[in-house]
């Protein structure tokens, strides 16, 4: 007599609260255009609730997580900008961020010869 075991209609996979086994630098390229500061990242395979990101006036830091996989990216600029003001999108693997460049004459006062 043979048992057979119903065999699942479909297979999820559980996050784990282990640690991934792999850390790896996504690619990335970064062009500037005028004010802005545009940062392309490929994340293949990456969902959008597992990427992190935090940005200072001249750092950025990402992280995200695809199975055992850890991407990360630290990158120091070495130009300021206005974290308050930047945009990101995530479409098919690829994560693009628009900075804008800090202007100090935004916030400088007028000097008036007298």
């Amino acid at each position: 007599m043979a048992v057979v075991e119903k065999t699942p209609t479909s297979v999820e996979t559980a996050p784990t609260n282990e640690a991934p086994r792999y850390r790896v630098s996504p690619r990335y390229g970064v062009d500037l255009e005028g004010s802005k500061v545009i940062l392309q990242i490929a994340l293949p395979g990456v969902k959008r609730e597992t990427i992190k990101m935090k940005a200072l006036k001249d750092y950025f830091t990402l992280t995200a997580q695809r199975g055992e996989i850890l991407y990360s990216l630290d990158l120091d600029f070495g130009l300021e900008i206005e974290p308050s003001k930047s945009k990101a999108e995530y479409s098919e693997g690829l994560l693009r961020i628009e900075f804008e460049r800090y202007n100090p004459l935004e916030s400088a006062f007028d000097v008036k010869i007298e």
